[in-house]
């Protein structure tokens, strides 16, 4: 995990060290700075590339990978359910407000709800709360409930998942987030409502597929990139129940 850290700081940290690569983000707002924009972009970069620079000093072996965990609490399966169902249904909506809504990043729910809800604000969730987006994983609970309907109306045992290779270790998820930076940082269309339900779209029929060969909550531990990113901050939140 540490190296993997590594790598995907010295990308971002690559890319942040041209002024035309730190000025671009997924929603551009008000650029009325006090400031002239190239002393901010030249100082935007220099603060994260030293800070992947101290990163890589202060914490140069994992820390957060062999934490023994005790179970304090546990959602109830009612709610646990009810959680999933209000994912998939706000999934369902950002999805067609992105299709069939207007096409506008101002004027759209779903950029907006992605670059600053999504991308924003559910790691301060998570890292208050704990796996706030396990519960309301919107293609896990799909996955759930697809193994569960599969296992009603076979009404037998299903086949076992394939067992996941140790060797990907966390990358499938790495360059997920990777490529989630590319597209908030760099793609021609990262404003476009309906690009970015396309996007989503396709992203939830690779982690369903994914899922079905590897088992939901082995696949959703160590290949879905919102997933592995979200849970990193979950594991120092004082209500995850984690010890050394």
């Amino acid at each position: 995990m540490g190296r993997l850290s590594s790598a995907l700081g010295g990308a971002v940290a690559a890319g942040a060290v041209l002024p035309a690569s730190a000025a671009a983000h997924g929603l551009v707002g008000k650029q009325d700075l006090p400031i002239p924009k190239w002393l901010f972009a030249w100082a935007a970069s220099v603060v994260l590339v030293l800070s992947f620079a101290g990163l890589a000093v202060a914490w140069p072996r994992p820390r957060l990978q062999s934490l023994r965990e005790r179970l304090v609490a546990r959602l109830p399966r009612v709610l646990e359910v009810l959680c999933g169902t209000i994912g998939v249904a706000l999934f369902g909506f950002l999805v067609y407000a992105g299709l069939a809504g207007p096409q506008s990043a101002q004027r759209n729910a779903l950029p907006t709800f992605v670059f600053v809800v999504f991308w924003v604000a559910t790691p301060t969730a998570s890292l208050l709360f704990g796996d706030v987006f396990r519960a309301f994983n919107p293609w896990r609970a799909l996955g759930r409930l697809a193994g569960w309907t599969a296992g009603r109306v076979a009404r037998e045992p299903l086949p076992a998942p394939l067992e996941y290779p140790d060797r990907l270790g966390r990358w499938p998820a790495a360059l997920g987030i990777l490529a989630f930076t590319w597209v908030e940082l760099a793609f021609v269309n990262r404003d476009d409502p309906s690009s970015l339900a396309i996007l989503a779209l396709v992203y939830a029929v690779v982690q369903l597929g994914a899922m079905g060969l590897y088992g939901v909550e082995r696949w959703s531990d160590r290949g879905d990139a919102f997933g592995v990113y979200f849970g990193l901050f979950a594991r120092l939140s004082p209500l995850h129940g984690s010890r050394r």
